[in-house]
């Protein structure tokens, strides 16, 4: 059995990429003995210990640096310094505490660590590109893009999860970069329930604003569903709370719109759902909506990105590229559900998004290392 090192870039949340590592890690049970390095305790690192995983915290820094322009000139020099010592520290302790490992694979593309790790350890490092840095995340590298890209190439495999993400990074230079979609659910847990109740969700593991949600709000105002509610599902920080109230309020659709703490199992909420929104532009993958197709729940998602790339260009779900779009669309599918769609985009889901066919792709790269 394999040893190998993962690293995680979220540790206030269990968002997708946890979520996503976790469905790769069942997929392997009984392949790979898995430990999970953190860089600091938290909602993450507990949720991996309850499911029995091994999970080590080492602060590290992610790749990325948010400061622009002046501020950034001013502010380089010494995060460079404070990055060297923190990363540094890192390297040398998981060195002494890891020896003997298979492989390190990096969760995110905004952690470079366990290629440093790696590189120490001579062996191999696999790199999970789940994001669109640029577009998406609207984030740069703290290197620079020259330097981020020479990481990647140095990287023994390359994983993007979406042809769209894998063709922005211009992968097809890499001898061992792949597309593979990530594992979501088993195939076992489709359901479809055709009698919705009368609510929309918008589900994210963290209700950042990177995310949308206001959107969100947009839509159900502008699609004036009568007896619907937006349940807005996640980890929001009362900033984001009062902002999107604000906006609901002066949409005049405050009351139809509902706070819910972040919940472990969504397959409730969403297979009673009469559609999900999906706002992100340009989203990694887009698991939600992933989600969505397998508990039978209609997907309405921003024209971009993996959404895009999943949806089939709008055959297993709807697109929209502005407001009034969505909102026609919404209007629509509360009206008249659109069951052939959904029956669909679930058997497409089984198909390539399960954890049953997972395993042997995954393995197969695994080996080629």
């Amino acid at each position: 059995m394999k040893k190998i090192l993962y690293i995680s870039n979220e540790d206030r949340a269990v968002g997708g990429s946890s979520l996503s590592l976790l469905a790769l890690l069942q997929a392997l049970k009984g392949d790979v003995d898995p430990v999970i390095l953190f860089r600091e305790d938290g909602p993450a690192a507990e949720r991996f210990r309850s499911e029995g995983y091994e999970c080590v915290v080492i602060p590290f820094n992610r790749a990325t640096f948010h400061a622009t322009g002046l501020k950034r000139l001013i502010r380089f020099l010494p995060h460079l310094i404070a990055d060297a010592v923190v990363q540094g520290r890192c390297v040398r302790r998981a060195c002494r505490l890891f020896k003997g490992i298979y492989a390190v694979h990096s969760n995110s593309g905004t952690v470079d660590i366990g290629l440093k790790i790696a590189r120490r350890l001579a062996v191999p490092h696999i790199w999970h590109i789940r994001e669109y840095m640029d577009l998406g995340l609207h984030n740069r590298p703290f290197l620079g893009w020259n330097h981020w890209k020479r990481e990647i190439e140095a990287s023994d495999c390359v994983i993007a999860i979406s042809q769209g993400l894998f063709n922005h990074l211009s992968l097809q230079a890499h001898k061992n970069a792949t597309c593979l979609p990530d594992a979501v659910c088993a195939a076992s847990d489709a359901v479809l329930i055709k009698e919705k109740d009368h609510y929309v969700v918008f589900i994210s593991g963290i209700v950042s604003e990177i995310k949308r949600p206001d959107e969100a709000i947009r839509i159900l105002a502008a699609a004036k569903p009568e007896n619907y509610h937006l349940k807005i599902v996640g980890l929001i920080e009362n900033g984001m709370r009062a902002r999107l109230e604000a906006i609901s309020e002066r949409l005049g659709v405050k009351e139809c719109l509902e706070f819910i703490p972040f919940v472990q199992d969504i397959k409730p909420l969403l297979s009673k759902a009469s559609a999900a929104l999906v706002c992100t532009e340009y989203e990694g993958m887009g698991r939600v909506a992933v989600e969505a197709m397998f508990y039978g729940c209609p997907v309405i998602a921003r024209n971009s990105g993996g959404s895009k790339d999943i949806l089939a260009e709008g055959q297993y779900g709807l697109l929209y590229n502005n407001i009034d779009e969505a909102a026609a669309k919404l209007s629509d599918t509360l009206r008249s559900f659109p069951l052939q769609m959904v029956e669909q985009a679930q058997e497409y889901a089984v198909e390539c998004f399960s954890i049953d066919n997972y395993r042997d792709k995954i393995k197969k790269i695994y080996a080629s290392l």
